[in-house]
C-alpha cells in the first residue's frame, strides 16, 4: 500500500510550546556551571552537579526554550521517519516531539569511547566476577537495568539492582543534559524509538549490553524469608552483564521447557530464586492494598517494508513482573533513603480521587452492575477486586475502562521530610524513579542528589536545601510530567495512526466484530478479523438513542433496535479518517 502524505494536524497548544532556535550559553563545558550563581553542588569527583543559572526564577523554562530546533528527519527506522511529508511526522511536528539531536549535542558525544576508560572505573565497587543479567523485550537496544541474586545460609537473600550510571556521563552545564531535559523522556512509538540520549550512549555507552564492561549505580537490598527488605545499600559500580535475556525465553525456562541454550540454563538457580522472591513480594503487595492490574496491550507486527502485517495482543508473562518488582523494590529503597535524611528530590506522587469525582463514578458504575464500596478511603485492592470481577463478563474491557475512572494519573513532584510523597495505586510512600534514567530525566536528576548525599554528606545535604536548587526542582519535575503526558499522547496517536493505514485498503468490505463499549457518542467494536476498534457514530446507528448501562436502544425506521457491549454485530469499514485517525463504520442489519 503506498504510504498517505503528511496531512495538517493541529497544533496541541494546551500542552505542547514550541523550541525557538538559538544556543544556550554558558552551558558548553563543565567549569562554568555554577558561574553566574553563588553556590554549587559538587561531588565526589570534583564535577559540579548544578547548572550556571540566570537571574530568572523559571530558568528551567529558558533552558529549555534556549535550546536549537530539533525536528527533522531521523536517520534510523522505517521509511516513514525519514519523510518530513509523511503522516507519521507529521503527528510528531503536532506534538512538538525532538526527533533528532542538534549539533550541539553531536559534538560532545562524538569523541565518547566505546567502553569506560580504565580512570572511569576508580573508586567504583567492581562487581565484574557476578552474575549479573538483563531480561528485557526482544525488540529492546537501551538495556538501563541489570540484575543480581544471591541467597544466604541464614535464609535471607540478596537482590542487587545495577542501573546505568547515565550521570557519569551526562554532566550539568552539557549541551547533553540541556536537550535530555528539553525531552524528559524517550518516546517509545510502535514502529520507532524517539530516544531521550543519543545512541550513543542510549544504545551503546550506558545500556548494559552483555560481555561488555559498564558504569553502574547499584543498590544492593537484603530480604528476610517472609519478604521484608531489612537493610539497602546504594554503590557506584563497575559491571560486566554475563547475558541478555529476553522475557520469552527466561518464561521458558521458568516453565521448564527443554532444548533452551546452555548460557540460560546456568542461570537457572537465580531465576528460580527471582520467582520465588517476586511471589512473595506479589503477596505482600495484595496485604498492602496495592493495585495489580493484568492489562493488555496491543502489539503491531511489521512486514519487511514496515507496513502492519498484523495486529496482536502483546504476550504478558511472569518474567515481566520479575522485572516490575525489582525496579518497585530499588525505586522504594532510594526513596527511604531520602526520606531518612529529610531531604527533598523528586518523587513518583500518585494521588487519591477527588470525592466528588468517585462520587459521580461510583453513580456510572452502579448502572453498569459494579459497587464501588462506601467507605472513607478507597485502596487499590478495592479496584483491583473491582476489576477482578469486571474481568468475568463479555464486555470486560469497557468495564475495566470505566473502573479506571476511579485513579488518577501519577505525576511527578518534589516532597521533603514535612510532606510525603504518597502513592495510591501502589500503596507506597516516599516512592521515586531510579530505574530508568536512559529514558527518564526525573531518573538522572535522583541519580545525581544521590550520588552527592553519598559522596559528600552534610555538606550536600545542605546545598539540596538552597532554595534556587528547589525552584529548579520544582519547574523539572512539572516538565517532566508534561513531557510524559505528551509522550503517550504521541505514541497512542502513531498507534492509530497504523490501525488506519491497515485497515484502509479494506474500506467497503463487511466484517464480523463485538461491541466493545456503548457511549452516548456511539459504538466501539472490535474487528475481530484484525483486532483492532473502529467506530460507529451513533447518528449513523439510528434515531432517538437511549443509553441505559451497557445496552443503547435507538429507532431505525420504523423499528427499534438493542445493542448490548460484548454482543456480536456486522460492520462495514466505510472510509478512514486520517484527521480524526478513526475509522469510520457502518451498522449491517
Amino acid at each position: 500500500m503506498g504510504r498517505k502524505k503528511r496531512k495538517e494536524y493541529s497544533s496541541f497548544a494546551g500542552l505542547v510550546r514550541k523550541d525557538t532556535g538559538g544556543s544556550e550559553p554558558g552551558e558548553s563545558k563543565d567549569e562554568k556551571a555554577g558561574a553566574d550563581r553563588g553556590w554549587t553542588l559538587e561531588t565526589a569527583d570534583g564535577t559540579s552537579s548544578g547548572e550556571a543559572l540566570p537571574a530568572s526564577r523559571d530558568r528551567v523554562r529558558m533552558r529549555i526554550d534556549a535550546r536549537p530546533d530539533a525536528f527533522g528527519p531521523m536517520e534510523s527506522g522505517p521509511p516513514a521517519y525519514r519523510d518530513l511529508d509523511s503522516d507519521e511526522m507529521g503527528l510528531l511536528a503536532s506534538f512538538g516531539i525532538r526527533t533528532v539531536f542538534p549539533e550541539d549535542v553531536l559534538a560532545e558525544v562524538r569523541n565518547l569511547p566505546e567502553d569506560p576508560r580504565p580512570r572511569d572505573l576508580e573508586g567504583r565497587e567492581d562487581l565484574r566476577d557476578r552474575r549479573i543479567f538483563t531480561i528485557d523485550g526482544e525488540d529492546a537496544k537501551d538495556f538501563d537495568d541489570a540484575i543480581s541474586i544471591e541467597q544466604r545460609d541464614d535464609g535471607t537473600v540478596e537482590v542487587g539492582v545495577h542501573i546505568a550510571d547515565v550521570g557519569h556521563y551526562v554532566r550539568p552545564g552539557t549541551a547533553v543534559d540541556a536537550e535530555a531535559l528539553a525531552r524528559g523522556t524517550s518516546v517509545y512509538l510502535p514502529d520507532q524509538v524517539v530516544p531521550m540520549l543519543p545512541e550513543m550512549l542510549s544504545n551503546g555507552l550506558c545500556s548494559l549490553v552483555e560481555g561488555r564492561d559498564r558504569l553502574a549505580y547499584s543498590v544492593f537490598m537484603l530480604f528476610d524469608a517472609a519478604g521484608k527488605r531489612l537493610e539497602a545499600r546504594v554503590t557506584k559500580s563497575v559491571i560486566r552483564s554475563v547475558r541478555r535475556n529476553t522475557y520469552a525465553e527466561v518464561q521458558a525456562l521458568l516453565d521448564g521447557e527443554s532444548g533452551l541454550p546452555k548460557s540460560l540454563r546456568r542461570l537457572d538457580r537465580d531465576l528460580r530464586a527471582f520467582q520465588r522472591w517476586t511471589k512473595t513480594q506479589q503477596k505482600l503487595r495484595d496485604q498492602r492494598g496495592s493495585l495489580r492490574i493484568q492489562s493488555s496491550a496491543r502489539k503491531f507486527v511489521f512486514d519487511e517494508r514496515g507496513e502492519v502485517s498484523a495486529v496482536i495482543d502483546a504476550p504478558r508473562y511472569f518474567s515481566n513482573t520479575l522485572i516490575e518488582e525489582t525496579a518497585l523494590a530499588a525505586n522504594q529503597a532510594v526513596g527511604d533513603l531520602f526520606r531518612a535524611k529529610g531531604l527533598p528530590t523528586i518523587y513518583r506522587v500518585h494521588p487519591e480521587k477527588d470525592p466528588e469525582e468517585i462520587e459521580a463514578v461510583a453513580k456510572m458504575l452502579a448502572e453498569h452492575g459494579i459497587r464501588v464500596p462506601k467507605k472513607e478511603r478507597l485502596t487499590g485492592r478495592d479496584i483491583g477486586r473491582m476489576i477482578r470481577q469486571a474481568r468475568t463478563r463479555p464486555n470486560a474491557e469497557a468495564m475495566v475502562q470505566r473502573i479506571m475512572g476511579l485513579v488518577e494519573r501519577a505525576v511527578y513532584e518534589v516532597r521533603g521530610s514535612d510532606d510525603v510523597a504518597e502513592h495510591f495505586g501502589l500503596a507506597r510512600e516516599a516512592y521515586l524513579h531510579f530505574t530508568s534514567p536512559i529514558r527518564r530525566y526525573p531518573d538522572l536528576i535522583v541519580h545525581r542528589w544521590l550520588f552527592a548525599v553519598e559522596s559528600r554528606g552534610e555538606k550536600a545535604e545542605v546545598e539540596l536545601a538552597a532554595e534556587e536548587l528547589l525552584e529548579d526542582l520544582n519547574q523539572t519535575a512539572a516538565h517532566a510530567s508534561r513531557q510524559a503526558e505528551i509522550a503517550e499522547m504521541a505514541e497512542y496517536a502513531i498507534g492509530d495512526l497504523k490501525v488506519c493505514q491497515y485497515l484502509e485498503p479494506h474500506t467497503g468490505k463487511r466484517f464480523e466484530a463485538t461491541i466493545r463499549r456503548i457511549s452516548p457518542a456511539g459504538i466501539e467494536v472490535l474487528l475481530t478479523d484484525f483486532n483492532v476498534t473502529g467506530f460507529l457514530p451513533m447518528r449513523a446507528i439510528g434515531e432517538r438513542a437511549k443509553v441505559q448501562g451497557p445496552t443503547v436502544t435507538v429507532r431505525r425506521g420504523r423499528r427499534n433496535f438493542s445493542f448490548s457491549e460484548g454482543r456480536p454485530v456486522r460492520v462495514k469499514i466505510r472510509d478512514v479518517d486520517f484527521q480524526r485517525l478513526e475509522v469510520r463504520l457502518e451498522l449491517e442489519t
